[in-house]
């Protein structure tokens, strides 16, 4: 098994090691971080849900609607971890936030311009640019600020969970009485204030968190670790999986009848779940620990795209997709605590931007384009079947990795 290497051959400055903070530090961190993970997924509820329909009426076919599905997660390959790498040398995530911020939602007027669709392509590139690092640097940051209480993680990433909720329901109402251009009348002013909560609410890094010496190859020998590589390999395919059924999620409830007002309720339903989980994710990793609860998410994608396939109504998907808000608390706030156990102080942006964001970006691009694929030429619930089947899949390479963990100088509970 590779030796990982030492975070002293990665960083030219000594890092302080993550400490405990006192009680009302950690309700802090979770309430100003959690107002940030609300303001960005509050975004994506009016973007997620409602993205494909307004591209169709644009006159976006199935297959351009998969592939601009991908665009972001392509882009996100490389632009993560280069967010992560510059956070890191940088010392401080809050004007990188603001930038991205900003990017983000001018790219989203653009967009909202009902462009032909060559320039739908250009629109959504820049947009992915924008929000590409934005959720791995506020996972580093909370991460950071939270120290060895970082098991409370799950209570400020819930925030996120109640923001995208509350606004794919508002969204679905607006929506369906305005058309689905009307949701870029809250996806911009909510991503524009998420980078301007960072600036004003982070604060200065509590430790010496400015390092020198990280480059691109810092976060290529992450992976020369054969638990965290297998991870990785795991991970990448459990968000195939999970993102390939996503993407036609909206799609399939237009075609079992639903309106914009139920979408927006089923993706609410989706993150509904997600809320109690990871609330309650300290309890249960004390309980179950952390590698059983990162594998048991893994596993509710593959049944939720297995609901998918087998629903024969709206009700039906609507119900299905709860199982996915386990999977989301579970396996996200899971790899989360796993991977800032494992990877060198000098890393902390860059190995989520890596582990997370990355990992997230694969599994987007061949979901969609794969599952676009599939969905054209047999349908949506044969696309749904193969999504199962490769969650069930993923859920097995990541037992694999976790079960066998290299810890870096610290164990973790699990």
């Amino acid at each position: 098994m590779s030796a990982a290497p030492k975070a002293s051959t990665l960083a030219s400055s000594p890092v302080s090691p993550a400490a405990s903070p006192p009680p009302q530090t950690a309700l802090a961190v979770v309430v100003t971080g959690g107002l940030a993970y609300g303001l960005y997924f509050g975004a994506f509820g009016a973007w997620s849900p409602y993205f494909p329909v307004y591209f169709t009426g644009l006159g976006a076919s199935l297959a351009v609607i998969g592939v601009l599905s991908a665009i972001p997660a392509l882009v996100q390959i490389v632009a993560a971890p280069a967010w992560g790498l510059l956070a890191d040398r940088l010392g401080d995530v809050r004007p990188l936030l603001l930038a991205g911020a900003i990017v983000a939602g001018a790219s989203a007027l653009l967009l909202a311009g009902s462009p032909p669709i060559a320039l739908l392509f250009v629109g959504v590139t820049v947009f992915a640019l924008g929000t590409a690092g934005m959720p791995a640097m506020i996972d580093a940051h909370v991460v950071v600020r939270l120290g060895s209480a970082r098991d409370r993680f799950g209570q400020a990433r819930a925030i996120g969970s109640i923001g995208f909720i509350a606004v794919s329901i508002i969204t679905g109402w607006i929506v369906a009485a305005s058309g689905a251009r009307s949701l870029f009348l809250i996806f911009v002013p909510l991503m524009v204030l998420t980078g301007v909560a960072a600036i004003t609410l982070f604060g200065r890094p509590v430790t010496r968190e400015r390092v020198g010496g990280i480059g691109p190859m810092g976060a290529i020998r992450l992976l020369n670790n054969r638990s965290l590589a297998l991870f990785f390999l795991g991970a990448c395919v459990t968000w195939t999986a999970a993102s390939g059924g996503l993407t036609y999620f909206s799609l399939r409830l237009v075609e079992q009848g639903a309106d914009a007002g139920l979408i927006g309720i089923a993706w609410a339903v989706n993150a509904l779940i997600e809320v109690p989980m990871m609330l309650l994710f300290r309890r249960l990793t004390r309980r179950f620990g952390v590698r059983a609860l990162i594998v048991g998410g893994a596993v509710a994608f593959g049944l939720r795209s297995a609901g998918w396939a087998l629903a024969g109504s709206a009700v039906a998907s609507v119900l299905a997709s709860s199982v996915g808000g386990v999977g989301v608390a579970l396996f996200l706030v899971g790899t989360t605590a796993w991977v800032a156990d494992r990877t060198p102080p000098a890393l902390r942006a860059t190995a989520q931007a890596l582990f997370v964001g990355t990992t997230y970006a694969v599994g987007a691009i061949v979901g969609a384009l794969v599952a676009g694929f599939i969905a054209s030429g047999w349908g949506l619930s044969t696309m749904f079947a193969c999504s199962a089947a490769t969650g069930f899949t993923g859920a097995a390479i990541v037992w694999l990795a976790v079960g066998r963990p290299v810890l870096w100088g610290r164990t973790a509970a699990g």
